[in-house]
């Protein structure tokens, strides 16, 4: 990771237990104590001593920690990226007071990472559409609240303002946000299904999820077959948690990945990206029941209608 800044955000604690064995090397422990980060982001804060075992900083990334062993993390601040206003298409679906409804087309990102730091992202589009979005503290993610990969198109919450943020954020964590899917997966799954593996990072390729990881957090999605094709199915999801990659890799680990996914399900001729749209969303907010639906984007119609009947 380039440019850390040496300000210190915050400082964790981590005592190693017996089942931390596993891991070996330092480095691999804490990334999966921390899969939303990588392996090289800790190896930069172990070279500058940002990271200590047992308050000795003079260690390495594949130092091999032992049972006991207590890990101090001193998470620095990161500088914020310079995110200007850009005019980005995507469909408001709805404005109110304190928050915006948008529908994200497949391909956009949601906000800039350090994955895709130089890319315009909603955020640019949001910047440009409404001024508020200039008054938040962070301008890296002002107003986001939740987030649908690249490749998913759909409904996103947008807040306006720094108190619905942390409302709308809070929402999310008690799970209070309702969130349907439509997809098209390989395959003829069950007509109904309830999937509950746990999600993290992929044990050997950090930029992938897997219900078979060393760390992972609990999982829970329903789903519902709408409609059976010669050899696919077109689905409707709900997702109870929101973990990385969620839909795909539940999907893909019952034996129906989604088509259009070159990483977890089958690429297809007939569209580019994975065929999950965000269709649906229903909440509860200031006494007030929300509900929004979007309708199925040309690319996904398009491959709908070139699949085999049954």
């Amino acid at each position: 990771m380039k440019n850390i800044n040496i300000n210190i955000e915050k400082t964790e604690l981590i005592t190693c237990t017996q089942e931390d064995l596993q891991h070996k090397r330092l480095d691999k422990l804490l990334f999966s104590k921390y899969p939303d980060l990588s392996r090289s982001y800790f190896q930069e804060l172990i070279n500058k001593n940002l990271i200590t075992v047992n308050s000795n900083s003079k260690i390495k990334p594949s130092y091999k920690f032992k049972k006991n062993d207590l890990i101090t993390i001193n998470f620095p601040k990161i500088t914020q990226y310079n995110v200007k206003a850009q005019d980005i298409n995507f469909d408001i679906i709805d404005i109110k007071p304190d928050f915006i409804i948008v529908n994200k087309p497949a391909g956009l990102v949601v906000h800039p990472s350090d994955n895709n730091k130089d890319e315009v992202s909603l955020v640019h589009g949001l910047l440009y559409k409404f001024k508020e979005f200039n008054d938040f503290d962070d301008n890296q993610r002002p107003g986001i609240v939740h987030r649908i990969d690249r490749g998913t198109s759909g409904l996103l919450i947008v807040a306006r303002n720094m108190k619905s943020q942390i409302k709308f954020s809070k929402m999310f964590k008690d799970r209070h946000i309702k969130k349907t899917y439509i997809a098209v997966v390989s395959g003829h799954p069950p007509k109904e299904g309830k999937i509950d593996y746990p999600i993290g990072r992929h044990p050997s390729k950090s930029h992938l999820m897997s219900h078979k990881s060393y760390n992972s957090k609990p999982a829970l999605t329903y789903y519902k077959v709408l409609e059976y094709f010669k050899n696919e199915s077109l689905v409707e999801i709900k997702i109870v948690t929101g973990r990385t990659h969620q839909i795909r890799v539940h999907m893909a680990a019952i034996g129906h990945g989604l088509l259009g996914d070159g990483y977890y399900g089958y690429l297809s001729k007939f569209i580019s990206h994975p065929a999950l749209h965000a269709f649906k969303l229903s909440f509860d907010y200031k006494c007030e029941t929300f509900e929004y639906e979007c309708k199925i984007p040309e690319d996904i119609n398009f491959l709908i209608n070139n699949l085999e009947k049954r």
